[in-house]
């Protein structure tokens, strides 16, 4: 059974992860804008590279945020986390996409479309596999911010 401090701990480490995660989104956001909107490549075309770009923002922020996981072989973890992140990667644009087609009126609110997939696939699928590749790896004590 976990402890108040272990939940606690767990509790503040989801909080970071979000955090890097906004930051994520803020890049992958920002280069979904610029290449859809600015350079007129459209939103479907963009989705791929602004998702690899917010992938790198958030492994870092993750690594060094969020888990506190500076402690651990950085190739091993990056290795694993790219696998998790090729196959989010398909997820969010298989549910992006899908998304767009069932709902073709949706096309002008695809930021925030993506704001909507890409949460549920952080929450369904990237963070418990995230937790696994960083466990044991972090300086972090437990219940700090």
């Amino acid at each position: 059974m976990r402890s108040f401090r272990q939940w606690r701990a767990e509790g503040a480490r989801l909080l970071r992860s979000g955090a890097a995660g906004l930051l994520a989104t803020g890049v992958d956001l920002a280069v979904l804008y610029l290449l859809s909107s600015a350079l007129h490549l459209g939103p479907r075309l963009s989705s791929v590279p602004a998702l690899v770009a917010g992938g790198v923002a958030n492994f870092f922020g993750n690594r060094h945020f969020a888990f506190r996981a500076t402690a651990g072989p950085l190739a091993k973890q990056a290795a694993l986390y790219t696998i998790v992140e090729v196959v989010a990667l398909a997820l969010n644009g298989l549910l992006y996409d899908g998304v767009l087609r069932a709902f073709p009126a949706a096309a002008p609110l695809y930021l925030g479309v993506r704001i909507v997939t890409s949460h549920l696939v952080f929450l369904g699928f990237s963070y418990p596999l995230w937790r696994r590749i960083f466990r044991g790896a972090s300086v972090d004590s437990p219940g700090t911010l």
